[in-house]
C-alpha cells in the first residue's frame, strides 16, 4: 500500500466542494432525525449513497483521463496504488461516518432523548463494514470494467441474485406445470439452493440480526480483504489505455 496514494486520495475529498457540503447535509438531516427520535441505525442509510458516489471513482478518473500511465511510472506498483486508493476513499468515508455518529449523539442530547451507546456505536459500526464491503468491492468491479460501469455492476448484480433466489425459492415449491422439474431437481438437491444463497450472502451481506455479531463482522472484513485481493491480481494483468477508457 502506497501512503502516497492514501494521503492524496483523501485530499481529493476534502477539497472537493461536493464532499463538504454533503457532509454538512448530512450533519443537517442527522440531528434533525435522531431529534424526533429515529432509530439508531435510520442516519447511516444515507451512507449508502455516499458509498456509492465516492467509491465507483476508485479507478475511473485515472483511466478516464489517461494520467493513470503517469501514476504508474513512478515507483508505485499497480497492487500498492489500489490498495491505496481503496484504503484513501474507505477513510474519507469512514470520516462521514464519524461525523454521523457524533450528529446522532448531539440530536439526541438536543431532544432529551436517552443514548443507549452500545446500540449507537453498534449501528456506526455496521456502516463502517459496509463501506469497507462496498468500496472493496466496487474496486474488484472497476479492475476489469470501463470507468463508472462498476457502479452498474454493484446495483445490477443486487438485483438480479436476489430476484433470481426469489424466483428459485417459487420454483422449488412447484409440483406441476413447465416448472415441476425445475422444482423436483431443486427438491432432491437442497444444496443448489444452499449454495447461490450462500454466493448472494458473501457478496451483499444481510445486516446482522443480533448486536455485536463476530460472525458477521468476520464474514464483512474477510469478504473485504477477498475482493481487494482479487481487484489487485486482475488490475496487475490489464493493459492501461492511453486516452480515454
Amino acid at each position: 500500500m502506497s501512503l502516497v496514494v492514501v494521503i492524496e486520495s483523501i485530499r481529493r475529498h476534502f477539497a472537493h466542494l461536493g464532499y463538504i457540503a454533503a457532509l454538512l447535509i448530512l450533519i443537517v438531516i442527522v440531528v434533525m432525525m435522531t431529534a424526533i427520535g429515529a432509530p439508531a441505525s435510520a442516519p447511516y442509510a444515507l451512507i449508502g449513497l455516499f458509498t456509492l458516489v465516492a467509491g465507483c471513482q476508485l479507478i475511473g478518473p485515472e483511466f478516464s483521463s489517461g494520467t493513470l500511465q503517469l501514476i504508474l511510472s513512478k515507483p508505485v506498483g499497480r497492487s500498492s496504488y489500489l490498495t491505496g486508493r481503496v484504503a484513501g476513499v474507505v477513510l474519507s468515508i469512514w470520516v462521514a461516518v464519524a461525523i454521523i455518529l457524533c450528529s446522532d449523539v448531539i440530536g439526541r442530547l438536543i431532544a432529551g432523548t436517552p443514548i443507549i451507546w452500545r446500540t449507537v456505536l453498534w449501528a456506526a459500526l455496521v456502516s463502517a463494514l459496509k463501506v469497507l464491503l462496498t468500496c472493496s468491492l466496487l474496486a474488484l468491479f472497476g479492475s476489469f470494467t470501463r470507468s463508472y460501469v462498476n457502479i452498474g455492476i454493484y446495483l445490477g448484480g443486487q438485483i438480479v441474485l436476489s430476484g433470481i433466489y426469489g424466483l428459485l425459492s417459487i420454483m422449488k415449491n412447484a409440483v406441476s406445470g413447465e416448472m415441476a422439474a425445475v422444482g423436483r431437481l431443486l427438491r432432491a438437491h437442497p444444496g443448489i439452493l444452499e449454495g447461490y444463497r450462500a454466493v448472494e450472502t458473501n457478496l451483499f451481506p444481510d445486516d446482522p440480526m443480533i448486536p455485536y455479531d463476530r460472525n458477521w463482522i468476520l464474514l464483512m472484513t474477510c469478504n473485504a480483504v477477498v475482493a481487494v485481493l482479487l481487484a489487485c491480481v486482475i488490475f496487475s494483468r490489464r493493459e492501461v489505455p492511453y486516452g480515454a477508457d
